[in-house]
């Protein structure tokens, strides 16, 4: 559930083009309407999405709303909006976990592939912290020509460090600004499905046999 199209960053392969201007949903209407409704429709878990989630200042009232109504959430994030204070509070909350987009190991591969050098540092801070608090789901990652090989490596050996479940490569999505991305760039996606295979927990990971439902999954950010 998308309750943003604010985002801090400005990703090269951004499938809705978020930016700092945008709407968010209103609190109001999640918790009268949106939430009940899926409730009532029998949604056990809700994802959140943006943009970036922690841009709408009232994520963890949205997030304590869903758990009021029973229901589990998971957030995906670029995790350098994330503050210690919400993470408390996330985890105090229970059936909370975070995704976190990290996509390469550097400030090159993850950082300048998502217009800010400097939010690699940031988001590695962010994973650990998550994973300290028991929250942190999966890493998300786009791969890109922009980071070597042995980043994902690296990513992965975090991805074990920190308790993730799984370390999930979406190839490039030519949708929004992924549609710009220059060839040469995006060449460096079809490495995910191969890069895949160091697995967040050292198994080979279930891979689905076309990868169009995989391209399908990335564009919907799940």
């Amino acid at each position: 559930m998308q309750i943003t199209e604010r985002c801090n960053l400005h990703c090269a392969h951004c499938f809705v083009s978020a930016g700092r201007e945008g709407l968010d949903l209103a609190l109001e209407d999640l918790r009268e309407r949106v939430l009940p409704r899926l409730r009532a429709a029998r949604v056990s878990r809700v994802t959140l999405t943006g943009g970036e989630p922690f841009a709408h200042p009232d994520v963890v009232d949205i997030v304590r709303v869903a758990r009021g109504l029973r229901m589990g959430v998971t957030l995906c994030t670029n995790g350098t909006l994330v503050s210690e204070e919400a993470m408390d509070t996330l985890a105090a909350l229970g059936r909370v976990s975070v995704n976190v987009s990290l996509d390469g190991f550097s400030a090159r591969g993850h950082g300048k592939f998502r217009g800010a050098p400097a939010s690699f540092e940031r988001t590695v801070a962010t994973v650990r912290a998550l994973g300290e608090r028991g929250l942190l789901k999966g890493l998300l990652a786009t791969p890109n020509a922009l980071a070597d090989a042995s980043e994902y490596e690296e990513l992965c050996a975090l991805a074990r460090s920190c308790g993730a479940e799984y370390v999930l490569m979406n190839p490039l999505a030519s949708m929004g600004r992924g549609a710009g991305t220059p060839a040469r760039r995006r060449r460096g996606a079809a490495a995910g499905y191969r890069l895949a295979d160091v697995g967040a927990r050292g198994r080979r990971p279930r891979r689905r046999a076309d990868p169009v439902p995989q391209r399908r999954a990335a564009a919907v950010g799940l």
